[in-house]
């Protein structure tokens, strides 16, 4: 294998070695004699040895290598993205869809594994014995990978303009909030598959009550939509204080509201919502 810089060449020699040990395989030699080739000699085995050793061993050079700058290549010059941290989220989320490692971002339909992509081309190229450069390969034999790179970064794109608009959103409501009064201290919000409001002394708001709050400026300044069950009545109120009880912290709506009151947000348990219930009748 030919590399076109002794640094990748290194690499690729010591995970081949890595390999090898890993496996206590003792029929195959890999050699690293010229700065910028890497030679690999077996003498049994051959396809046990092409499956098990060089194939993985090159898809996990070429994915933690090769990866992030074909996918930085396709954010600036394809969708002319050319600011620094643009590009470094967009690589972050592309990254996040192709790994499954972000629930909360989903996966890109129809688009195969990588892994499978890289390693059938593999398949269809690699014959003992062959001499290769690896500059050919990957311009030649990955048209398929690099063509799921593509769908996989314009998903990224997708998502990140979706974030945007999210946080757009947020500080939007951040602001609405920040300049009126509050029209009450503090709320209370259980979570129970629906939420549900209470004043400060835990007497629940209905809902046709809690629809005379909304501020109708609420609704019609902003660029997205806004629930009227939810969001619209808890930011026309602008409870100095916000109570939620649920056991789902990582609800949608929860983190939402986390996010445009911040500090002014606490976090129980839902089996707590009805002890301080209690606890506040009593008084």
């Amino acid at each position: 294998m030919h590399f076109r810089e002794p640094t990748e060449a290194q690499k690729m020699f010591k995970g081949l070695l890595e390999k090898v040990k890993a496996l206590s395989i003792d029929y195959i030699r890999v050699e690293h004699e010229e700065e910028n080739v890497v030679s690999v000699y077996i003498s049994e085995k051959i396809q046990y040895a092409v499956q098990v050793v060089i194939i993985p061993v090159m898809i996990e050079f070429i994915i933690k290598n090769r990866e992030d700058d074909w996918i930085l290549d396709y954010i600036e010059n394809i969708f002319y993205f050319t600011d620094y941290e643009e590009k470094k989220q967009i690589l972050e989320i592309a990254k996040a869809l192709m790994d499954g490692s972000n629930p909360e971002i989903p996966t890109v339909q129809d688009v195969v594994p990588r892994e499978q992509l890289i390693a059938e081309a593999l398949h269809d190229f690699l014959e003992i014995p062959i001499s290769f450069s690896f500059e050919s390969f990957i311009k030649f034999r990955m048209r398929s990978y690099n063509e799921a790179l593509l769908q996989v970064v314009e998903a990224a794109i997708d998502e990140y303009k979706l974030e945007q608009e999210y946080q757009t959103f947020i500080q939007g409501l951040r602001e609405f909030r920040e300049n009126r009064e509050p029209l009450l201290d503090e709320l209370h919000i259980l979570h129970d598959e629906q939420f549900y409001f209470f004043n400060p002394d835990f007497t629940e708001i209905k809902r046709d009550e809690l629809f005379k709050y909304i501020d109708r400026k609420l609704i019609l300044h902003q660029p997205m939509y806004i629930d009227s069950a939810v969001l619209a009545p808890l930011v026309s109120i602008s409870p100095k204080s916000i109570s939620i009880y649920t056991d789902q912290i990582d609800n949608g709506m929860v983190q939402t509201i986390h996010n445009i009151f911040l500090e002014n947000v606490t976090i129980y348990t839902k089996k707590s919502f009805e002890n301080r219930r209690l606890k506040a009748k009593n008084i």
